[in-house]
């Protein structure tokens, strides 16, 4: 129980100061931090990430034919894999995750020049 407080202590250090909540009383985020995307935000990010680099990963292993046909499918999912998971984690997803959060700010700002009309993103009420 000792060693599950620690880890949840070190964490919680380690932890970037983004991921974690700052809310005001009215609950809207606090000046200068920059709030955390929905779970939602962040499934369709990986996704749209993944996707095209896993479809890739398959064509290059079809076109390669014979050094991976006669591979066993575990090792041809761990190679694939391998390579798919640093670059979308590292590479990919960060850009694209950036570029939607700019996108969505650059809709809340539109919205708030219009006068009676507001949209709301992420977890926001």
């Amino acid at each position: 129980m000792e060693s599950l407080a620690l880890a949840s202590a070190v964490l919680e250090q380690l932890a970037p100061a983004a991921t974690r909540s700052h809310r005001t009383r009215t609950g809207r985020a606090a000046p200068g931090v920059v709030p955390v995307p929905s779970i939602h935000l962040r499934v369709a990010v990986t996704w749209v990430s993944i996707f095209p680099l896993v479809t890739l990963g398959m064509t290059v292993m079809t076109l390669s034919g014979p050094v991976t046909a006669t591979w066993p499918t575990w090792l041809r999912a761990l190679s694939l894999t391998g390579v798919v998971v640093p670059t979308a984690v590292y590479l990919v997803v960060p850009r694209v995750l950036a570029l939607s959060l700019r996108w969505l700010n650059w809709r809340r700002r539109s919205a708030a020049a219009e006068p009676g009309r507001e949209i709301r993103v992420g977890g926001a009420r």
